[in-house]
């Protein structure tokens, strides 16, 4: 949490708040007037004005004013003593702000060795003072404290401060203070300039207030180090990346830190264009440079290397954040990804198992462990870790559609047909679930089930080809040749190159005596994938030779007597 929101947390709750900032909190809610009036007096000696005192030197104070012409037009008697309150001159005048933050500024700008004060009136408050009835009775009735809330549009540093203002010759004592601690000014300053915008010149937008930000007193602003990562940050935060990455560059180029590198990092994975990995991966080094202990910076360039399928780099960072970290259970989670990247499944089943060892509901470790003995065919500890992961969390639908797979692998496919029907009731929409299921009715020999689940599955994704070759052998498994070739030229269509698709329409093909067709497609399929082939010796060919035999003695012929043995032999 940033200092400023933790003083936004001491404020009282409801509306109708008035504030102050005094940047030393020991002086109290004076006017400038009460100031000057006590000047070069000690403080035992300090008295209250009396009224004609406070009454005669206002009225004074406003003729001599109007004895410069002050502006072309004539201001009132209000209009005119806010002016000079705004240009230095003393008056009965204290200000307020409808804004925290801006009385927050005006604590902390100025005395940066006291502690400053942000004084707090609420609603019921305010209801105290009376309002100025008329121009004239401002001074009239200064024996009270009188509120003026008037449209200060007119005049640009009012209206940006926000201002309000408490008038009379009376002590406000009824305020409440929020002490502003002195060690914590510089950087509440920076962060009310980086994040919220609120500085010098945000709140002085007049020739004066132009020229005093820019006087001899004030050096020549530059942004610091942390200025620039603050910006950097909330940059972040919005959403604006390539903003937040110049921030943090200028940041780097003032003062390299470890946490500009790496939340640039951060920032660069979240673009939504091509990500630069490179520069990511080179971030996250540079932050490991100056500190070497930065397990997050590891973590996350494991990351890195895993999107781009260096699965032995990120193992090696996954390594390096577990050696500092060694309670961090999602490095284990992620190494055993890589893992399986590599088709290292044992390893990544030992990964899990140390992610469970240090956090035992954890989910994600359950889910990928069950991914992993599925692949090693152990489907029925797959069954088990999957269970765990549902009982961890029942509403995902990802542990389901794996436990159907494994119970499928256990030719189990009512109890899979169970779990696909619950990932489906939690997710409608997921393609891999109605396959898999399109899949379990295959293995009951229930190709109309079969059938149903796999044109959900395309009308979820058209673009998928899988589950119009399942459909192709389902339709097979009713001996509707003709449509199951039309779901495998489908297939086909979307994947050119999928040879088990070519090879399963040549079957259809011979079912239909179509021995030309269903030559010229084994050998397409044998072309693509050779070992799509392998289970052909089971096939009987007796036709399809007799077919060939009977042709007459061509070059055509040959080819096809070529490809028949091909067949036979592969």
């Amino acid at each position: 949490m940033s200092v400023v929101a933790k003083y936004l947390n001491e404020l009282p709750s409801g509306g109708g708040f008035v504030y102050r900032g005094q940047s030393d909190e020991s002086w109290g809610l004076t006017s400038t007037y009460y100031r000057r009036f006590n000047l070069n007096k000690s403080i035992n000696k300090q008295r209250q004005p009396s009224q004609k005192q406070f009454q005669d030197y206002h009225e004074t104070l406003i003729n001599d004013a109007k004895s410069y012409h002050y502006h072309k037009e004539e201001l009132s008697n209000l209009e005119l003593l806010l002016e000079l309150q705004h240009y230095g001159a003393a008056t009965g005048l204290v200000d307020f702000s409808r804004d925290f933050l801006v009385a927050l500024w005006f604590a902390c700008d100025s005395n940066k060795d006291k502690d400053g004060g942000v004084f707090v009136l609420n609603s019921s408050d305010i209801d105290k003072f009376t309002q100025p009835k008329d121009d004239k009775s401002i001074f009239s009735e200064c024996d009270k404290l009188q509120f003026i809330n008037s449209n200060f549009k007119s005049n640009n540093r009012i209206f940006a401060q926000k201002g309000v203002f408490v008038f009379g010759n009376k002590t406000i004592d009824n305020a409440k203070k929020i002490k502003i601690l002195k060690k914590q000014k510089k950087l509440i300053l920076q962060e009310l300039s980086a994040i919220f915008s609120i500085d010098e010149k945000s709140l002085f937008q007049d020739i004066y207030g132009f020229s005093m930000v820019n006087n001899v007193k004030h050096p020549i602003y530059e942004k610091t180090a942390e200025e620039y990562l603050l910006e950097g940050n909330q940059n972040y935060h919005k959403g604006e990346f390539k903003k937040a990455i110049e921030a943090y560059k200028k940041a780097i180029d003032i003062k390299p830190d470890e946490e500009a590198y790496y939340n640039m990092g951060l920032a660069y994975t979240m673009l939504n264009e091509k990500v630069n990995f490179e520069e990511v991966i080179k971030a996250y080094k540079k932050a490991i440079e100056i500190n070497p202990d930065k397990d997050e910076a590891y973590y996350n360039m494991g990351g890195v290397y895993t999107v781009l399928n260096k699965f032995e780099k990120a193992i090696k960072a996954y390594k390096e954040a577990i050696k500092i970290n060694p309670n961090k259970y999602g490095a284990y989670n992620n190494m055993g990804l890589a893992y399986t990247g590599l088709g290292k499944f044992k390893k990544a089943i030992e990964a899990y198992e140390k992610a469970i060892e240090i956090e035992p509901n954890n989910y994600d470790a359950y889910y990928t462990m069950g991914l992993s003995y599925t692949k090693l065919s152990r489907f029925k500890e797959a069954v088990e870790v999957c269970k765990k992961a549902i009982e961890i969390e029942p509403d995902k639908n990802e542990a389901y559609n794996n436990m159907g797979f494994a119970y499928a692998g256990l030719d189990k496919f009512e109890e899979a047909i169970e779990a696909y029907e619950k990932a489906i009731e939690i997710n409608p929409d997921n393609y891999e679930t109605y396959n898999n299921m399109g899949g379990a009715y295959v293995g009951l020999s229930e190709f109309e089930k079969a059938i149903e689940a796999f044109k959900k599955a395309i009308e979820i994704e058209p673009d998928k080809n899988e589950a119009y070759n399942n459909m192709g052998l389902a339709y097979a498994g009713l001996s509707e040749f003709e449509k199951a070739i039309e779901a495998f030229k489908k297939a086909i269509e979307i994947k050119p190159d999928d040879g088990g698709a070519y090879y399963t329409m040549g079957l259809s093909y011979t079912e239909l005596s179509r021995f030309k067709e269903a030559l010229e497609a084994f050998k397409k399929a044998m072309d693509l994938n050779p070992v799509v082939i392998k289970d052909s010796k089971q096939q009987k060919w007796h036709a399809l030779e007799t077919w060939i035999n009977n042709l007459p003695d061509t070059d055509k012929k040959q080819q096809y007597l070529h490809t028949l043995k091909r067949l036979k032999d592969e």
